[in-house]
């Protein structure tokens, strides 16, 4: 078929014809009639050709290839069906023709191609691994027809149980078939099996302490049979129960008391002996409890919180105390408190993974948090370069005065056997000379019985980094020659404060007692880091090395931990940030947390820190360092109280009769702002969060009043966002975000009145405890029917592969271009016509 870009260009035809027309008329002798017609077809067929050309003629043929892209749903819901689906395809491609191509996509949550279009595919079962536990079928068909070629008649055929969560695939079966691409789908079998779940959990988002309330819960099960219930409030087992479940949907009530004020979850298990999926076999609520606020104070050793413990029960509010273990892990655990004391606590006893959930405790959940001094905390507690660090209003820079003592530190390191392990020990010598000052000196060994990087000054923190890079460290049988030429190289030198570190991993044995004995003798005291000691023995032989030495010992299992030893260890070992000195702590301007106290009494010392851009000093030291300072962190408040808090530094402190004041206000001000009266529900449906606020009744609001409302979530991975909510009837404003994770999503709602300049704020969770992939529904043919009607195609028969390939597709064309082709045509035919006039002239007479 003849087709043209430009078809209107044809119409010049008219013109050119009527113009060798009127030439043909004009043709005089000696040109006869037959040599005037040949002329004219001449002249008429080059204008012809020309025309065509210019208006983009192409050469059009039906194409009868077929390209046919599988498309599996491999989400949870059909891992029953995988075997059948895997079959279905198999057959299927058995009765393509030779020169058909067929591709394979894996859906999940996300799609992934798992053969690429090609005519010799090669497939067996799926090895793609997308994510299972949602199903998105329509980036499924997106994918599908990205792959395709354009040159070929294009072929869907999704297999599927029809349970989106993700989109809607109607919309993209639409686009399919607009874009001359069939769909057909094959309906996977339903499979029965016993299945017992629950199907959700209700209670108030607010409650009253001690006040009377029911917990709801909806079950289901589709068969009859006994089962075992377990209700638990903050992970704490309240209830066990043995039930009837009956064919069908049933619903289970508890008569509960409100727990203490604060931030609780309930959660909810079954168990029962007829029972195919587990994931579905939990559901959690979120409930807010009204009260006294809430504190969680985490000593660093026990006994040692009890002065702050006391003076906050003074005033009512409630007090829980623990270790650094058992602060939580996991936001939802430690959003029951308003907020928690560190009280003189290591960075190494916390660990990285509760640093970060403080941090966002405070950020996000706009939560306090209070930090008290000691032996064991900021510098010397390992705080550099890390999430406390970042939270806190002070860095732990140390401030540079004339009468601080240098150190000298030599740092052997020995090889620990894994390329992995040797960076990282690496890494921790680098944030060790990071943390030294010009003043200091520094030497390091790779345990081949002499300094590797030689004993200098930090002047030069770049130089010796690049050196540090290019070591290579070795696993020596003994560890005495380093220990004998570090003992040489510091008594060279003229630093008041001697150390030695050993990172090794214990398996070089001998007797070091008579050296590190005699060193400790010389003022020179060495602490170790056993990493990879895999013996009791090797153990011993560290354990040994620093109680001789008179240092300290650090156990690392994980690699990951030696930067923060090595950071807190020089800390120790330098004693820089430790500033024992009498003085009376100055008032820097006003600040609540001075509210109602007298005159403020003598501290005997307190851990040098270095105020942040933003931080508000509130008292100083005789050197002008932070002794108390206070930020905004994010949504949270942070105090920083550098004294300790146990009478070391704070004998007459403790003993001031504004003590207990002291203390309660100090947690006061970090405590987050009561919540108002603004009501708000939400609820999850198929990975989306709904939520609704209403204004509580009463409100005074005008009409021309400018009002807006903002949704802060934190998601379980702590990732965050804002959303605005929209007005939807006078005083409720609505809105929606995705919620595909599992676990608690915390969201802190604030309504803003500009004119009035009022906020109400409220807080509260959803939690997810399952994906809508375990509520297993069998297969939606209802749906698939309308999604195969919209792609233009059918519901393929599941136990007949041999249609995959017989379906009518929509047709599709190769088109050539030929407007090149005329015009050399054309070009040939130009001679021609001439050759024809110039043989038709009289040869002249002789």
């Amino acid at each position: 078929m003849l087709t043209f870009e430009q078809p209107l260009l044809l119409l010049l035809l008219l013109p050119a014809s009527a113009l060798v027309y009127l030439s043909w008329q004009r043709m005089a002798l000696p040109f006869s009639p037959r040599q005037r017609n040949l002329i004219v077809a001449s002249r008429l067929a080059l204008l012809t050709l020309i025309i065509a050309a210019l208006a983009g003629a192409s050469w059009s043929q039906p194409i009868t290839q077929q390209t046919t892209v599988f498309v599996g749903d491999i989400s949870a819901s059909t891992a029953p069906q995988r075997a059948f689906m895997e079959n279905w395809i198999n057959a299927a491609i058995q009765h393509k023709q030779l020169a058909d191509q067929v591709g394979i996509v894996a859906v999940g949550r996300n799609a992934l191609v798992e053969q690429s279009v090609t005519s010799l595919i090669d497939f067996s079962h799926f090895e793609s691994t997308p994510d299972t536990d949602y199903t998105d079928l329509a980036a499924g068909l997106r994918l599908a027809s990205a792959i395709m070629p354009a040159n070929s008649q294009r072929h869907i055929i999704l297999l599927t149980d029809g349970q989106q969560n993700v989109e809607n695939a109607l919309q993209q079966a639409r686009l399919l078939q607009q874009e001359g691409i069939r769909l057909d789908i094959v309906a996977l079998p339903n499979t029965t099996s016993a299945e017992a779940r629950i199907d959700g959990i209700d209670a108030p988002t607010t409650l009253h302490r001690n006040e009377s309330f029911v917990l709801h819960l909806k079950l289901y099960s589709n068969v009859t049979q006994s089962a075992t219930l377990h209700l638990y409030l903050d992970q704490k087992l309240i209830s066990q129960q043995s039930i009837q479940l009956v064919g069908g949907q049933q619903e289970l009530s508890f008569h509960l008391l409100a727990p203490p004020p604060g931030s609780h979850t309930y959660h909810t298990t079954i168990s029962a002996p007829l029972d195919t999926i587990y994931q579905n076999n939990e559901a959690s609520a979120y409930v807010k409890v009204q009260g006294p606020p809430h504190v969680l104070v985490i000593e660093g050793k026990a006994g040692n919180g009890h002065n702050i413990i006391a003076a906050l029960q003074a005033t009512q509010m409630l007090v829980n105390s623990g270790t650094p273990n058992e602060v939580p892990t996991t936001l939802d655990g430690l959003a029951r408190y308003d907020s928690v004391i560190l009280v003189d606590v290591p960075a190494l006893a916390l660990g990285n993974t509760r640093m970060l959930t403080l941090q966002a405790f405070v950020r996000d959940l706009g939560r306090g948090l209070v930090v008290t001094g000691g032996q064991n905390s900021y510098g010397v507690g390992g705080y550099a370069n890390t999430p406390l660090e970042q939270t806190l209003p002070v860095s732990m820079d140390i401030p540079q005065r004339k009468d601080t003592p240098g150190i000298a530190v030599v740092l052997i390191i020995e090889d620990l056997e894994t390329k992995a392990s040797v960076n990282i020990s690496k890494e921790a010598a680098k944030g060790v000379i990071n943390l030294l000052t010009p003043r200091d000196q520094v030497g390091i060994s790779s345990a081949y019985g002499k300094l590797t990087i030689p004993m200098q000054y930090v002047t030069n923190k770049e130089a010796i980094i690049k050196a540090i890079d290019a070591m290579n460290p070795s696993d020596p049988p003994s560890y005495n020659p380093d220990l004998s030429n570090a003992e040489q190289v510091l008594l060279q030198t003229n630093a008041k404060i001697k150390h030695v570190i050993l990172l090794g991993d214990g398996d070089a044995f001998d007797n070091y007692q008579p050296q590190t004995q005699k060193m400790a003798g010389e003022g020179i005291t060495i602490s170790t880091v056993a990493t990879n000691a895999g013996s009791v023995q090797e153990l011993d032989t560290m354990v040994n090395i620093a109680s001789w030495g008179k240092g300290r010992f650090y156990r690392a299992d994980d690699p990951t931990a030696l930067p923060q030893i090595l950071l807190e260890e020089t800390q120790q070992a330098a004693r820089r940030a430790i500033i024992n000195e009498p003085f009376v702590p100055a008032i820097i301007g006003t600040h609540p947390i001075l509210s109602g106290l007298k005159a403020l009494p003598n501290l005997e010392g307190y851990v040098a820190t270095t105020p942040k851009p933003h931080a508000q000093m509130v008292l100083v030291s005789h050197h002008d360092d932070p002794v108390l300072a206070a930020w905004q962190y994010g949504l949270g408040h942070v105090v920083a109280w550098t004294s300790d808090a146990e009478g070391v530094w704070t004998k007459d402190w403790l003993s001031w009769q504004d003590a207990p004041r002291w203390w309660a206000n100090l947690v006061t001000w970090t405590l987050p702002s009561p919540d108002s009266a603004l009501n708000v529900s939400g609820k999850v449906v198929n990975g989306e969060a709904q939520l609704a606020v209403d204004l509580p009744s009463g409100t005074p609001i005008n009409s021309q009043d400018q009002q807006q409302v903002q949704a802060h979530i934190v998601a379980p991975d702590q990732a965050q966002q804002t959303i605005n909510l929209q007005p939807t009837a006078p005083q409720h404003w609505e809105g929606h975000f995705p919620a595909l994770q599992t676990g608690a999503y915390f969201v802190q709602v604030i309504w803003h009145n500009q004119q009035q300049t009022k906020q109400l704020t409220a807080t509260t969770g959803l939690i997810v405890p399952y994906s809508p992939e375990y509520i297993t529904a069998g297969t939606d043919l209802r749906f698939l029917a309308l999604l195969a009607q919209a792609g233009g195609g059918i519901l393929l028969n599941p136990s007949d592969s041999t249609t995959a390939f017989t379906q009518s597709l929509p047709p599709v064309s190769a088109t050539l271009p030929i407007s090149f082709l005329l015009l050399t045509l054309a070009a040939l035919l130009l001679p021609i016509d001439v050759a024809v006039r110039v043989c038709a002239q009289p040869r002249s007479s002789k």
